[in-house]
């Protein structure tokens, strides 16, 4: 994994994600991490707003004892009128040992990754992926779950979901079965097949059984055409999580932001 760039899950193998997860698995059950004999200088590249991504990174970071530079965009060069291009020259110029990116534009860490020879971490790109959000909900699930190959549901706006992309690649790697619980509007049932032929697609949530773990999406209301008003109200009706819905009790995860 050394010098390892992830900017999809397409880049990790099996035994890369299950070495990531029982190594995160042993930082979060350690009373004492020991920092690191030489730190690197990790670069936060965040073009699109950002919470739990942003600080979990830094934290991570500071935890292992890097030193990690967060850069404001809206205070930088390209307010001026500055390339994106010329601006990641001068980053780059700096000699940053790993970067972070977080973009609204779909692969643009994978196109940075391509000219550059130091690891890029996807941090999300647009609504293509975001491999860390699903590294980290595998580690959730395998902590509870060890070893179990449980059956794993995702509900909600699957279409514009990046978190969703990547736990569907992640958890066809790893031999899980999946249903997605969507309306079609939601879904891109041909592209998802693609990854995966055998994945459960279901209307509404009513009768699911025999899910161990339900994801909840949240529906990016900034993607939804003007006008869609009925179709949130009828998103609401069938795929809105209620305890009358489902007869087993999965556990129940939701990447956040929440819709309230």
């Amino acid at each position: 994994m050394v010098n390892k760039k992830i900017t999809s899950i397409d880049d990790l193998s099996v035994k890369d994600i299950t070495l990531i997860a029982e190594q995160a698995i042993k930082f979060q059950n350690s009373k004492k991490l020991n920092l690191v004999k030489k730190p690197r200088n990790i670069f936060n590249l965040f073009l699109e707003p950002s919470t739990r991504t942003t600080i979990s990174f830094e934290l991570a970071a500071k935890n292992l004892g890097h030193n990690l530079i967060n850069i404001n965009f809206d205070k930088s060069s390209l307010s001026k009128g500055e390339t994106f291009m010329d601006t990641m020259s001068t980053i780059i110029s700096m000699k940053p040992d790993a970067l972070i990116i977080r973009d609204k534009n779909n692969f643009s860490p994978q196109e940075i990754s391509k000219n550059i020879n130091i690891p890029v971490i996807n941090a999300g790109d647009g609504t293509n992926e975001h491999p860390t959000q699903a590294l980290l909900d595998y580690c959730v699930i395998k902590s509870i779950f060890k070893n179990k190959k449980i059956s794993i549901g995702i509900c909600g706006d699957i279409k514009h979901s990046r978190v969703a992309h990547s736990n569907i690649k992640l958890l066809t790697k790893l031999g899980y079965k999946i249903h997605l619980i969507a309306p079609n509007y939601f879904l891109n049932k041909s592209e998802i097949t693609k990854i995966n032929p055998e994945i459960k697609f279901h209307k509404d949530l009513k009768n699911i059984n025999g899910i161990d773990v339900l994801m909840m999406l949240r529906v990016q209301k900034e993607r939804i055409p003007r006008g869609g008003k009925n179709m949130m109200d009828s998103f609401k009706k069938d795929f809105c999580l209620q305890s009358g819905h489902l007869t087993s009790k999965p556990f129940l995860m939701h990447p956040g932001p929440v819709n309230r």
